[in-house]
C-alpha cells in the first residue's frame, strides 16, 4: 500500500498576509500617482497664471503711461474670461510711492521705535522696533547719526553745536523733501494679485512693478527748482 503524497499549498494566514502587503503597495502607488497628477496640475496652472499676469501687467503699465499718473490710489479687478480662463481672477492696485516725512525720520534717528509713518508702517511694537533697526542700519540713518541726530548723540557742544545741527538738519530736510516730491510725482507702484483654483486648493500670488515717468520727474524737478 503506497502512501499518498501531500500537495504543497498556502495557508489562510499566508494568503491574508500577501493580500495585506499587496493592498499597502497599491495604496502607496495610488498616492504617488495622485501626488504626481496634483503637482503637474499645479505646475500647469502656475504657468498659465504667470503668462496671464505678465500680459495683464504690460497692459496696466501701458494704460498708466497713456493716461498719466493720478494723485490718488487706483484699483481695478476682473478675470481672464476673454483669454479663455474665467476661473483665474486678477485685482490691481496702483498707488503713489511716498516716503515718510522728515520728522518721522528724525524720530527714528533718535531711537523712537513708535515713530512709524504711513500705511506701510507696522502697527505692532515688534514691527516698530524692526523698522527702527532697519533705518538705523541704513545709509540715511547712519548719516543722521554721524551728524549727531541719533539717540547716541548727546551732550556737550553748547549752542554752537545745536546751531550746527539745525543748519545740517535744514539742508538734509530740503534735499530729502526734493527726493520725496520727485518720487511721489514720478513713480507709481502696481500690485497685481492673481487668484485661481486648481480643483484641489486655491492659489494666490502678487506681482509688483514700479513704473517711472521721466517727463513727470523732469517737470517736478523744474517746478521745485523754480520755487524760491
Amino acid at each position: 500500500m503506497t502512501a499518498r503524497r501531500r500537495r504543497g499549498g498556502f495557508t489562510l494566514i499566508e494568503v491574508m498576509l500577501a493580500l495585506a502587503i499587496l493592498g499597502a503597495a497599491l495604496v502607496i502607488l495610488v498616492k504617488s500617482i495622485a501626488g504626481n497628477i496634483t503637482a503637474a496640475q499645479d505646475s500647469f496652472y502656475m504657468g498659465v497664471a504667470t503668462e496671464l499676469a505678465r500680459g495683464k501687467m504690460a497692459d496696466l503699465e501701458e494704460e498708466l503711461l497713456q493716461e498719466g499718473f493720478q494723485e490718488t490710489e487706483q484699483t481695478d479687478e476682473g478675470d481672464f474670461s476673454e483669454e479663455g480662463w474665467a476661473g483665474i481672477t486678477w485685482a490691481a492696485r496702483i498707488e503713489p510711492v511716498e516716503l515718510p516725512t522728515f520728522d518721522v525720520l528724525m524720530g527714528l534717528a533718535q531711537g523712537e521705535a513708535g515713530a512709524g509713518a504711513g500705511s506701510g508702517a507696522g502697527s505692532g511694537e515688534g514691527d516698530g522696533q524692526s523698522q527702527l533697526d532697519t533705518f538705523q542700519s541704513s545709509a540715511l540713518g547712519g548719516m543722521l547719526g554721524m551728524f549727531g541726530f541719533g539717540g547716541g548723540g548727546g551732550g556737550g557742544g553748547g549752542e554752537a553745536a545745536s546751531a550746527g545741527e539745525q543748519a545740517t538738519a535744514g539742508f538734509i530736510q530740503s534735499q530729502y523733501t526734493l527726493v520725496q516730491q520727485v518720487l511721489k510725482h514720478s513713480i507709481r507702484k502696481i500690485t497685481l494679485t492673481i487668484a485661481y483654483d486648481t480643483g484641489v486648493h486655491q492659489e494666490r500670488f502678487d506681482v509688483i512693478l514700479y513704473v517711472s515717468d521721466a517727463a513727470g520727474m523732469a517737470k517736478t524737478l523744474g517746478s521745485l527748482g523754480a520755487q524760491p
